[in-house]
């Protein structure tokens, strides 16, 4: 497998800029990174992969794709509808899917929407969306009113891309290699100065979330296998007893836990590129599963 290589797919949600390592005639994978991060978060692991066909997107508001329109908001489950554009852009009638993060809960979910449509998935420390329980809806509500209300702050201005990659270090646990990669491509230059390419609205908060019992629901009605690597200790969102309940509620599932951090797969790809690369070997077949 090659370098990588700038793709732009025009879709009928809009732009979507990403990354691609081709491998002729090898079973299809596309690739969804996390919150905030964008297609180079799987530059040190696709080059490992080197007998699958990946393509990585940047999600909307991310890295080259576009931004939602400033009327709209960044609703997770609106992703779903951006994936099933993007493998009609790529005339893919099925794939596999590698996500991590926030783009494990897409693929997880979308594998739940779409079944027709996804042959395995992989999910990088994360299993399922976030969810709470019924009782914090008004509250999430109240907050994002108000956060709407003040709008966006001005962007932040960098001398630097070292001071990028130093101010996403000091908000995440990830190596120095790692966030230039997805500094690199999230960074915008404005004259000699640097801003954050993403859209600031990804910051806003969600008015809505799934109930816990809606998450499980929707992972209990996955049809594919599923491969989820998780790492200890367990992220602040996801707690050990609700790790363990989408655990069993995913009927094909197969699951490890590693020790690390949440970018394990940009900072140490080699402990698991052996068995991503094997499981989606395993496991490419035509589904035969149908949609309701």
């Amino acid at each position: 497998m090659g370098r990588s290589r700038e793709i732009r797919l025009d879709t009928r949600q809009g732009l979507l800029a990403g990354l691609s390592w081709h491998c002729k005639n090898a079973p299809r994978v596309l690739c969804l990174h996390g919150w905030l991060d964008n297609a180079a978060s799987f530059i040190p692991l696709a080059p490992l992969l080197d007998q699958l066909d990946l393509v990585a997107i940047d999600l909307p508001g991310h890295g080259f794709s576009e931004h939602r329109h400033s009327t709209t908001r960044y609703h997770f489950i609106d992703y779903l509808y951006n994936i099933d554009a993007a493998l009609d852009a790529l005339g893919w009638e099925d794939c596999h899917f590698l996500g991590h993060s926030m783009g494990a809960a897409i693929a997880a979910i979308y594998g739940a929407g779409a079944p027709e449509r996804v042959r395995s998935i992989v999910l990088l420390d994360s299993m399922g969306p976030l969810s709470a329980s019924p009782d914090s809806t008004a509250d999430r509500l109240r907050r994002s009113m108000i956060k709407h209300r003040l709008g966006a702050s001005e962007p932040r201005r960098f001398d630097s891309i070292d001071e990028m990659v130093r101010a996403r270090r000091s908000v995440s646990e990830i190596s120095e290699q790692a966030a230039r990669l997805i500094c690199y491509r999230a960074a915008k230059q404005e004259g000699r100065r640097f801003i954050w390419r993403s859209d600031p609205a990804l910051n806003w908060i969600s008015s809505l979330v799934m109930t816990d019992k809606q998450a499980l629901d929707l992972l209990r009605h996955i049809e594919a296998p599923a491969l989820t690597m998780t790492v200890t200790p367990h992220s602040p969102w996801f707690t050990r007893e609700k790790v363990e309940a989408r655990k069993a509620a995913i009927a094909h599932g197969r699951h490890e836990t590693l020790e690390g951090h949440h970018h394990f797969h940009m900072d140490e790809p080699g402990k698991i590129a052996e068995t991503v690369q094997a499981f989606i070997l395993e496991n490419d077949l035509t589904p035969t599963r149908k949609s309701q």
